[in-house]
């Protein structure tokens, strides 16, 4: 064997195993695969509702799961850890799908909405996204629904703080996104129901 096959075999092999020791990519979605049922069958809700793209942070809007170390300023973004699609559309369809289970209604776009369509227009801002692994998952969101075609209802925004404490493993930090995000859609789905703010503690402020 020349030396020139030996060096070409010798960066070949280097290069096979540091592929073979690259860890392999994760993906995670904050939909549950398990179907929510209504919260009240045989009572749907006589509206519909539009749940309009989510606004989020911009440290946490990229592919990567971020972590937040909660003893400094620094943030970790974990290149094998990674949200199956963009996390602002994970949360709109997210709560889109837990609305329209709790109120047995449906999502529609904009465009899709005829004249008469009664519906709430919901829009959300996420301030605060935030993992602290082992520890816990948080939700600060501020939102506003706007009654369309629905004259004996006005419109209102509001703030809520939501936390969940997790285990370690970023399944069970997942999961614990995905109780905030149900637990958000819950208050917004009692406030739809009745047309005005609700009283639940989490919720900080309604105007």
């Amino acid at each position: 064997m020349t030396a020139k096959k030996a060096l070409i075999l010798t960066l070949l092999c280097g290069v096979l195993t540091a592929c073979a020791s690259t860890p392999s990519s994760h993906y995670y979605s904050l939909s549950p695969q398990t179907p929510l049922e209504a919260s009240a069958p045989g009572s749907p809700a006589h509206f519909a509702i539009s749940v309009r793209p989510v606004v989020i942070p911009a440290q946490v809007d990229r592919p990567q799961i971020v972590l937040t170390d909660p003893d400094s300023t620094q943030v970790m973004l974990l290149n094998n850890s990674l949200w199956s699609g963009p996390l602002n559309e994970e949360i709109r369809s997210t709560l889109a799908r837990d609305l329209s289970g709790q109120l047995g209604t449906i999502d529609i776009p904009m465009t899709g909405a005829t004249e008469e369509q009664a519906f709430w227009k919901v829009n959300v801002l996420v301030q605060r996204f935030e993992s602290i692994y082992g520890q816990r998952a948080v939700l600060e969101a501020t939102w506003r629904v706007t009654p369309v075609n629905l004259p004996k209802s006005r419109q209102f925004a509001c703030r809520a703080v939501l936390r969940v404490s997790v285990g370690e493993g970023m399944s069970a930090l997942v999961a614990g996104h995905q109780k905030n995000l149900l637990d958000l859609s819950s208050i917004i789905a009692s406030q739809l129901r009745d047309g005005k703010p609700t009283t639940d503690s989490r919720v900080k402020s309604c105007s």
